[in-house]
């Protein structure tokens, strides 16, 4: 299934969801505490670029607005995100979607806008002050302008409930580099992709059953253990013990990257030829690991501080500080997993991707892997020219 198929029949269930009565609310950027926004009745939409819908140069946004910028605000200029009460738009971090949001509030000024600005720090005591506090002013600001209060019994039962998720596909991720064939990443870019755009009842049972299917595949193979231990240690973002894969016919690759749709990837590596989606052992892309692996919420403290702590402990972004840790990262993700090559994504005209895709690569090539750079838009314009691109260097990788 493409991200187009999948984007129509996430659109379909969104206008079941909003005609029953579920109010919904739409976000940009990945990395927001949807258990706040649960808390106040609200269903989290994640907003993804569609492949279906061409990003138009029109007269509202600069030539050079990145491709996933574009693409969302033409599906609000072809009214395609109609059922969502209002949007939620990030600060701090990146120009093109501060920019985006800022057109898009002059130009449809009867849409119910919010601004949550990011800290560009790690998770420092000051960096949670201040994302708390944002946190707290979005919080308002729902209350204000759409009507429903915060419940802190909400909270809790949405902190089960996203938890439940994140530990389901958390374990899939970390099982896949020990036997990429326990499960295809297609399914499981299907499976995050499903979550995050409807977390409802029905995704996260769609998630729970991959889980139950690949837990019963590893306690069989008695990899239950270092499963459990290398998904704690992809937690806590420290790669320090070498792990033994079981042997595949297919090269182990890592996708490198930003605001890069994962069921893309996957479906561009079916397609090509010699190509296997289960050649992808793993992906650092933020619709998929970076916010995946984020930590379960505490509600032991002030709420709003520990979704800002949970928040910004997750896989920093490259519109934010501490490149450093993410080189060392990948670093000791190439030594201890047995990597055969990555592929580095970026978004087309992403100001972000390009400043920190050359870090990226030379880290890869220091380490005697070879590395792929795949610039790439959401409509996947060009892709024949990706597939061609990605079979050489699979031919590369066969070849030693």
């Amino acid at each position: 299934m493409t991200s187009g198929e999948v984007s129509e029949q996430s659109e379909r269930l969104l206008k079941q969801l909003s005609e029953s009565g579920q109010r919904l609310i739409g976000y940009f950027y990945p990395h927001i505490p949807l258990e706040l926004l649960m808390a106040h009745d609200f269903m989290p939409v994640l907003v993804w670029a569609d492949s279906t819908v061409s990003g138009a140069y029109e007269g509202s946004l600069q030539t050079f607005a990145c491709s996933f910028a574009r693409n969302i605000f033409s599906q609000r200029v072809r009214d395609q995100l109609s059922v969502l009460s209002g949007f939620i738009f990030p600060g701090n971090t990146c120009d093109s979607l501060q920019n985006v949001g800022d057109i898009w509030r002059v130009r449809f000024p009867n849409d119910i806008f919010f601004r949550l600005t990011y800290p560009a720090g790690g998770a420092g005591r000051a960096a949670v002050k201040f994302l708390a506090e944002e946190l707290r002013i979005l919080s308002k600001g729902i209350e204000l302008k759409l009507g429903t209060g915060f419940s802190r019994e909400e909270l809790r039962r949405s902190a089960d409930f996203v938890g439940r998720f994140r530990w389901a596909v958390q374990f899939i991720y970390a099982a896949r580099l020990i036997n990429p064939d326990v499960v295809s990443y297609s399914e499981l870019a299907k499976a995050v992709r499903g979550f995050l755009s409807v977390p409802s009842l029905d995704s996260l049972a769609t998630a729970e059953a991959l889980l139950s299917k690949v837990q019963k595949d590893m306690d069989a193979q008695g990899h239950t253990d270092s499963v459990e231990k290398l998904s704690a240690s992809l937690l806590e973002r420290k790669i320090e013990t070498p792990i033994t894969p079981e042997e595949t016919d297919s090269p182990r690759i890592v996708v490198l990257g930003g605001m890069v749709e994962p069921t893309d990837i996957a479906q561009l590596m079916e397609s090509t030829p010699g190509g296997s989606d289960s050649a992808i052992v793993f992906d650092m892309l933020s619709f998929g690991f970076k916010t995946v692996f984020t930590d379960p919420l505490s509600l032991d403290g002030d709420p709003f501080e520990e979704m800002a702590r949970a928040t910004l402990k997750a896989h920093l972004e490259p519109t934010q500080e501490g490149l450093q840790k993410r080189l060392d990262f990948l670093k000791g993700m190439l030594s201890n997993l047995s990597i055969d090559g990555v592929i580095v994504c970026e978004q087309s005209f992403c100001d972000p991707d390009q400043f920190e895709a050359p870090s990226l690569e030379n880290s890869v090539t220091d380490s005697g892997i070879p590395a792929l750079r795949l610039p790439m838009d959401p409509e996947m314009s060009d892709k024949s020219r990706l597939s061609l691109r990605v079979q050489s260097f699979l031919e590369t990788l066969a070849s030693g």
